[in-house]
């Protein structure tokens, strides 16, 4: 025990109460989410450059360009029917004049017996449902469309199939399948490894979205702990210039502080975006703050089509159509139309401003007879320029996500920004591994007394020792 007038030799910590709570949690936050930041980071890396990487790697992407015209939506789709068995063309995409026009088709993922018949239980209880509503007051109509808004944002398996083709002869130059959960395709491997770890979407996806949370907690409080007490010079140098001639103790730790905090902003509208995707609270409330406290209309019921008509839908009403959007969209880099299935299906037209970009698309619907414009109340409906501010805003989310929303330049700073957030929870761990190892000091080591020893009596009583 210590007497009354010994004292403890611990030291009292200079840091405040509040940021030893911010490196606590740092810590342990940054430990259990750090191989989930990883692979998101890496992954990020890769699927920022997927357009680059495609042209460079898929050649029949592009053709010849020649002087005459492109045939019409109407003889390529013919064309791609053939050599799709029967099946029928869902969209006709044109790009430029060196790149080739894509005729996509969608094949419904097929399920047993057992979902048929839960389906045909679903139908009947709609019905069911239906004529309850009849008889229910307003508050308990509203409710049950609410019900049946959320069924519909489920999302649809299924194969996307492309068929790339000469534009200007006909000619099938490639035909490439991709699915959502099981497909050769490797980038998108790569982004179901993005957004749901390779795991099913249901699962994978908010494991994501929480590691992602933790991680904009890990920015914020990496900040907290960063920032220089005193902002004299030896202090500014260790906080903003990485010493590449030190030890790898020191180098490891300038590379997680002095990186981390200049890639902190970057990080921060990375993250922030991509929450849209993982949780609909956060998108809805993202939409809130932007918008000044404006709710977020984000309904999925496709626009209709006026099903009083009773000429059946003919396919030269989207030559016709793709006529008219190219004349108003000369500078376009691409246009896109979608052939309607059924008689209230609407034709849409989505004109691609810049190649490679989506925030300043014009997205239209018309009707598949008359060619009257439905207009629908989303964010990304109807002309960018049009639109308002925090509509402008969800729209710009995907590209400034991947940074296409500066151009080239926006990827390259999107793919540093990526990799030193791959490097971050690697270089943290190094730190908490090597001060787990070599922070505690030996009970061995002898304990320094305030009164000095001379060398000959610590000889003498040696030799005595050693007599004995």
């Amino acid at each position: 025990m210590f007497s009354s007038s010994s004292k403890p030799n611990k030291k009292k910590s200079k840091k405040s109460l509040f940021k030893r709570i911010m490196a606590w949690l740092h810590l342990w936050l940054g430990l259990a989410s750090g191989i989930i930041v990883v692979i998101v980071s890496l992954t990020g890396c890769i699927y920022v450059f997927e357009n680059e990487i495609r042209d460079f790697t898929e050649d029949w992407r592009f053709v010849k360009p020649q002087e005459q015209a492109f045939l019409l939506p109407s003889q390529l789709v013919t064309i791609a029917d053939k050599e799709m068995k029967g099946k029928h063309a869902k969209s006709v995409t044109f790009g430029a004049k060196d790149e080739a026009a894509i005729v996509g088709y969608f094949t419904e993922k097929k399920e047993g017996k057992d979902k048929g018949r839960e389906d045909r239980k679903e139908i009947n209880k709609d019905k069911k449902q239906t004529e309850a509503a009849k008889n229910s007051d307003g508050k308990r109509e509203g409710e049950k469309k609410k019900g049946k808004e959320e069924k519909t944002k489920k999302r649809r398996g299924g194969i996307f199939t492309s068929v790339y083709m000469n534009p200007y002869t006909g000619e099938v130059l490639n035909v490439k399948s991709v699915s959502r959960s099981d497909s050769p395709d490797f980038f998108r491997f790569i982004l179901n490894g993005h957004r749901a770890l390779w795991l099913p979407y249901d699962i994978g996806r908010p494991i994501v979205g929480v590691a992602v949370l933790i991680f904009v907690f890990l920015l914020i409080s990496g900040i907290v702990l960063w920032w220089p007490t005193k902002w004299i010079k030896s202090i500014r140098d260790k906080s903003f210039k990485i010493k590449w001639s030190a030890t790898f103790k020191r180098l490891n730790y300038d590379l997680h502080n002095v990186l981390g905090f200049y890639s902190m902003i970057f990080l921060l509208f990375i993250s922030v975006t991509g929450l849209v995707w993982s949780f609909n609270w956060w998108s809805k409330s993202l939409y809130w703050v932007t918008s000044g406290g404006k709710p977020l209309i984000e309904s999925r019921e496709s626009p209709k089509s006026d099903t009083t008509h009773i000429a059946a839908f003919n396919i030269t009403t989207v030559d016709k159509l793709l006529k008219n959007i190219s004349k108003e969209n000369p500078q376009a880099s691409g246009i896109m139309i979608t052939i309607p299935e059924k008689p209230s299906d609407a034709i849409g037209a989505f004109v691609y401003k810049q190649k490679n970009t989506f925030y300043n698309m014009d997205r239209y619907s018309f009707d598949q007879q008359t060619l009257k414009e439905i207009s629908i109340k989303t964010p990304f409906s109807g002309k960018y320029i049009e639109a308002n501010l925090p509509d402008k805003i969800r729209r710009m989310n995907y590209d400034i996500h991947v940074g296409s929303v500066l151009g080239l330049t926006g990827k390259f700073l999107a793919f540093f920004a990526s990799l030193i957030s791959a490097s971050l929870p690697i270089t943290g761990f190094i730190i908490w591994w090597g001060k787990q190892k070599f922070g505690k000091k030996s009970n061995t080591k002898p304990k320094v007394t305030d009164k000095s020893v001379s060398v000959t009596k610590i000889k003498t009583i040696a030799e005595k020792e050693v007599a004995v």
